[in-house]
């Protein structure tokens, strides 16, 4: 899809919500619409004032939106055509003055997202495998623009239209693409120079907030993708990069040093860099080593599967070499558990508040 059919299609989009929103208004200011208008307005006053718990929100909302469109239309026997847009629009009545009431749904992992997208901001599109242009590309600065943006938007069809419209366009610079650059990395980068704040909680937001039955086709597929670019960000190491070892850490050190007041742990940011770096790559040996049946494929196991009767006398000293090598790899993966253990609870002693032990737990999957 080129420039001028996606934007074609953000003003066709904008002049339905439009046109639904005038029917909306107008019918909602009229007496047969006084009683729906008041149960609205109370609901909204109920979330408000915490009269449900929070675990309860989803469900709640949810429900409550499709019961005002139900009655909506009971009201007004709107013809087919005006159903979507019309629901539309009530979920925008209800959501968009409860957005700041419901949008820190995770603030931890919205931390712990802005922390590593501060910390990988020296990434340059050569490290992603992409055209190093990619910057001075027409489109590409559009993009960067509808993920900043939101942060800013406040109901879960716009935010969803910021990540789906930013896919379409990233798709269009695939497209156009002479090499053989493709969405994921564009978008990776793309996120990187935007650095939205609350990443987590706005794909939370649209989650539990937006109907599943609004959330197909393209917009399931390109907010999938986004919550995918949010996850290798997450868990980004030099592996992942075309970069050497070396040269991630000095980058990230650098990066690390500009963004000293950093709140997710009551540690030194570069100390807790390096501790973090630490326990990635200890956990990601540990992972490695501890897939047993990959082991055996990578060392040609010939006894893994046989039942120790069906052995011969003269495979006993090839079975013991096996035996010894298993069980070698066994005391090092203790070894490895025993060591992230103790340097996992360095870190949380580290920190001084009972707060900031329990937000250090919860990053670790303790709690």
């Amino acid at each position: 899809m080129d420039q001028s059919s996606i934007i074609d299609e953000t003003k066709q989009s904008l002049e339905q919500s439009k046109r639904a929103d005038s029917t909306i208004s107008d019918k909602m200011k009229r007496t047969e619409s006084a009683a729906l208008k008041q149960k609205i307005i109370i609901f909204i006053r109920d979330v408000q004032q915490n009269k449900y718990q929070f675990h309860q929100f989803p469900n709640i909302i949810q429900q409550k939106i499709s019961d005002f469109e139900d009655e909506f239309q009971d009201l007004w026997k709107e013809s087919d055509e005006f159903l979507r847009e019309n629901g539309e629009v009530i979920e925008k009545l209800v959501m968009k003055p409860l957005c700041s009431k419901l949008i820190s749904i995770d603030p931890l992992k919205d931390e712990e997202i802005e922390f590593s997208i501060k910390v990988y901001s020296f990434i340059q599109a050569k490290h992603l495998k992409i055209d190093e242009n990619i910057e001075k590309h027409k489109i590409f600065s559009s993009i960067v623009e509808l993920i900043s943006k939101i942060d800013k938007v406040e109901t879960p069809k716009e935010k969803l239209n910021c990540v789906v419209n930013a896919g379409k366009q990233t798709s269009a610079i695939v497209n156009q693409s002479s090499g053989n650059d493709n969405l994921l990395p564009i978008l990776i980068y793309a996120i990187l120079k935007a650095q939205p704040q609350k990443a987590y909680s706005n794909i939370l937001f649209v989650n539990y907030y937006r109907s599943p039955k609004r959330i197909t086709g393209e917009d399931e597929y390109y907010f999938t993708t986004y919550q995918s670019t949010l996850l290798f960000i997450e868990k980004l190491d030099y592996q992942k990069l075309n970069i050497s070892h070396q040269e991630f850490q000095e980058l990230s050190k650098k990066c690390l040093n500009k963004s000293k007041n950093s709140q997710i742990f009551n540690m030194d940011a570069h100390q807790n860099y390096v501790n973090l770096q630490m326990i990635k790559m200890k956990i990601q040996d540990f992972q490695r080593k501890s897939h047993f049946y990959e082991q055996s494929k990578k060392y040609r196991l010939k006894f893994n599967q046989n039942q120790l009767n069906n052995i011969n006398l003269n495979q006993i000293p090839e079975f013991y070499n096996e035996y010894q090598n298993l069980y070698k790899n066994l005391l090092e993966m203790q070894k490895d558990i025993h060591n992230l253990y103790d340097l996992t609870n360095k870190i949380i002693k580290e920190s001084q508040s009972e707060t900031k032990k329990v937000a250090t737990k919860k990053f670790f999957g303790i709690l």
